[in-house]
């Protein structure tokens, strides 16, 4: 049983494979490799559309198998990497179109193992993907394959299953957090994530003193400076810092939108003309 949030990416995908608007190469970067799984095998053959009858759980166990024919696995060999060979194998398949069924999918079931050789040739393919063809992507970390390659696709983040469900729209709230989420670290995400909402449970937003508290605790980075800061670059942690109080304004906007619609609206519309800023406690003290 799929959960909630992986529920939801499905039928959002299944929407936009309706309106013939999927993109044919996806990047999915989760925390763990098998909530893709759960999520690519949950839609598969509502996209390939097999031509012959078979039920869905015989369906998902050929695929995740390699045993289906339109569905072509890429998996790690026994060097523990996705050669170049395994790629010029799909190309090879490739030239002819999909065998028993409407579309066809090529999954890369942990491309982050593949090597430089064998990501550039998929580049190649991907710049002109086959008609009817889908290429997906899982990682753990968005930037583990070459910004080539990244910037050919489209990102797609999965949350882990045991994300809490009352949290399951906050990526629809706030679509750049599963990116930012990606960046600083699902751990560090869950964490802000469970103090914010905490902090935020029973805080009287028109009091000044309170209005102090939120704006020390949004803008002060400092009790995570060992864990995401310590080992970066100074250029790179001030841009950590930068989202992390970004990330902050967002889930305190979320925790706060039914008991303070008010001041949850005017954090989105100062997020939404920020691409990148130094906070302003102004925004609070004009709530």
């Amino acid at each position: 049983m799929l959960s909630p949030q992986i529920s939801a990416i499905s039928e959002k995908l299944i929407s936009c494979m309706e309106k013939d608007s999927l993109p044919q190469t996806i990047l999915f970067h989760s925390p763990a490799l098998s909530n893709i799984d759960a999520l690519v095998f949950s839609f598969a053959k509502k996209l390939i559309k097999p031509r012959r009858q078979i039920d869905d759980e015989k369906f998902v166990s050929l695929c995740s198998n390699g045993q289906f024919p339109d569905f072509i696995n890429v998996v790690k060999g026994p060097s523990g990497s996705i050669k170049i060979e395994d790629v010029h194998a799909v190309e090879d398949a490739l030239q002819y179109a999909p065998f028993e069924s409407e579309n066809r999918i090529v999954y890369f079931r942990d491309a982050a193992a593949m090597t430089i050789q064998s990501q550039n040739a998929l580049l190649k393919k991907i710049e002109e993907p086959p008609q009817r063809t889908f290429f997906f992507l899982a990682v753990n970390k968005r930037n583990s394959i070459l910004p080539t390659v990244l910037s050919r696709s489209v990102p797609i983040f999965v949350p882990n299953a045991n994300t809490e469900a009352g949290f399951s729209e906050i990526f629809e709230y706030f679509p750049f957090l599963a990116d930012l989420a990606s960046e600083l670290g699902d751990e560090i995400f869950s964490a802000e994530k469970n103090r914010l909402s905490y902090f935020c449970s029973d805080l009287d937003f028109n009091s000044i003193t309170n209005i102090n508290k939120i704006y020390a605790e949004i803008t002060d980075t400092d009790i995570l400076s060992k864990e995401l800061l310590g080992s970066v670059p100074a250029e790179k942690a001030d841009y950590l810092k930068k989202m992390l109080i970004r990330m902050r304004l967002a889930i305190m906007a979320f925790c706060v939108r039914e008991k303070n619609p008010k001041v949850a609206q005017k954090i989105t519309v100062f997020l939404s003309n920020q691409q990148y800023f130094s906070p302003d406690a102004s925004i609070f003290f004009t709530i």
